[in-house]
């Protein structure tokens, strides 16, 4: 299964390298294999996870046997914040897309070094702001914008900048997953996109011949003003 997501800020990247040498030290590491659960919804061990080496891909099954994917964590990104600081249980099934490596990092352990380094508490403020705007953009386009529009923001979301064309690996299902439609509903969405022109759809992949063309559709349709930073 693919995920595509855009490059993101990771724990890795906030804190100091020997902090965050730290924080691997204290905990064990384990290695995971292909489709291997990491953690299950429910779970209620208190801990920090922090993904090493890998992907690990979160998402929960209905009882109806639906299935939304609701992230991908790359190397340097954490999960279990919620055991550590709220007291809540895990709210994802976890599980390794590839070979991966996760470092754990029990709760008495991890507070030791979290009451001593204030750089631990700015990284993970830092971390968690970063995914609150990521998931608040996500609710405003479902709320706002066509199934073809948001389709398109997410096959964007992996090509890097300046490419003028692209090839992007995934699957229809894929993209169903991730925005939580039935694959007809993509299906159909892909198909209205690819009748303007502006994406050829292949075996396991789909082709973005002009991606500034797409991003114009994406543009056009997304009527909001730009944020602006405050001055003071």
């Amino acid at each position: 299964m693919k995920v595509l997501r855009p490059p993101t800020r990771t724990l890795r990247d906030l804190l100091p390298t020997a902090t965050m040498d730290r924080l691997l030290a204290a905990g064990s590491a384990r290695k995971y294999a292909d489709g291997q659960i990491v953690q299950e919804r429910g779970d209620t061990n208190a801990g920090l996870a922090i993904v090493v080496a890998g992907q690990v891909i979160a998402g929960n099954i209905g009882l109806d046997g639906s299935f939304v994917i609701s992230a991908l964590l790359r190397p340097g990104e954490t999960f279990g914040e919620y055991t550590l600081f709220a007291g809540l249980p895990r709210s994802h099934t976890l599980w390794s897309q590839g070979p991966s490596e996760i470092t754990f990092i029990k709760a008495k352990p991890f507070a030791r070094l979290f009451d001593a380094d204030p750089a631990i508490a700015r990284g993970l403020l830092t971390l968690t702001l970063l995914r609150n705007h990521e998931m608040m953009e996500f609710m405003d386009a479902q709320r706002r914008l066509s199934l073809q529009v948001r389709l398109a923001r997410l096959l964007l979301a992996s090509v890097e900048p300046g490419t003028a064309s692209a090839s992007v690996e995934c699957r229809q299902e894929d993209l169903a997953f991730m925005l939580g439609v039935s694959r007809v509903a993509a299906g159909k969405a892909l198909k209205k996109i690819q009748a303007a022109g502006l994406v050829r759809l292949g075996y396991g992949r789909i082709e973005i011949p002009s991606v500034q063309r797409l991003k114009t559709m994406v543009r056009d349709a997304d009527q909001l003003t730009l944020p602006t930073a405050s001055a003071e």
